[in-house]
């Protein structure tokens, strides 16, 4: 009589932990399902937010959007700080017009201030602060234009760092577009 009265609770505890067991191996599935999706990211489909999607493809692999920003973040804060090094090589060129070299100076001023920002932006979205990643952001896209705008102001001069703040502007711009679909 003893021994079955130790069974009954024995068949019991049987189908109670059978049903833990499988509700853990659901709960494991549903995590490697949320693993495995994260890991398919989308870069083309991210990219088609950002105004250049070509230059933002070109940032792959990438693992999320906000992994994705910080590429485009950190090229365009080489970018940066590459255009303030050729504006003031540029500037010690012998024979460079005087409002030439004053323009150079002002470019090299605000790449400077522009890879600043950039950096600052970065750091921001480390550390999720979405507000003053898109200050900060905002402004190193107004920094990067503001070259551009110094040689617009004498139309008889030619940027001899066109190319660069043109490709610097569309680089902060994709940082800009992507870090603006960021959930905050």
């Amino acid at each position: 009589m003893g021994r079955q009265h130790q069974t009954a609770p024995l068949l019991l505890i049987l189908p109670a932990a059978l049903l833990l067991l499988l509700g853990a191996t659901i709960t494991e599935a549903r995590v490697l399902r949320r693993v495995n999706d994260r890991s398919l990211f989308d870069v083309t489909s991210a990219c088609k937010k950002a105004s250049y999607p070509d230059l933002c493809k070109s940032l792959a692999p990438s693992k999320s959007v906000g992994s994705l920003t910080g590429a485009a973040i950190d090229v365009a804060t080489s970018k940066a700080k590459e255009a303030a090094a050729i504006s003031a090589k540029l500037m010690n060129v012998p024979g460079t017009e005087k409002l030439v070299k004053s323009g150079l100076c002002d470019c090299r001023d605000t790449f400077s201030s522009a890879a600043d920002s950039l950096q600052l932006a970065a750091k921001n979205l480390k550390d999720a602060a979405q507000y003053d990643l898109m200050q900060n952001l905002s402004a190193a896209m107004s920094l990067a234009s503001t070259c551009s705008d110094t040689f617009e102001d004498w139309p008889d001069l030619v940027s001899p760092v066109a190319d660069i703040n043109d490709h610097l502007t569309k680089l902060v711009s994709n940082s800009l577009d992507l870090a603006s679909t960021l959930k905050n």
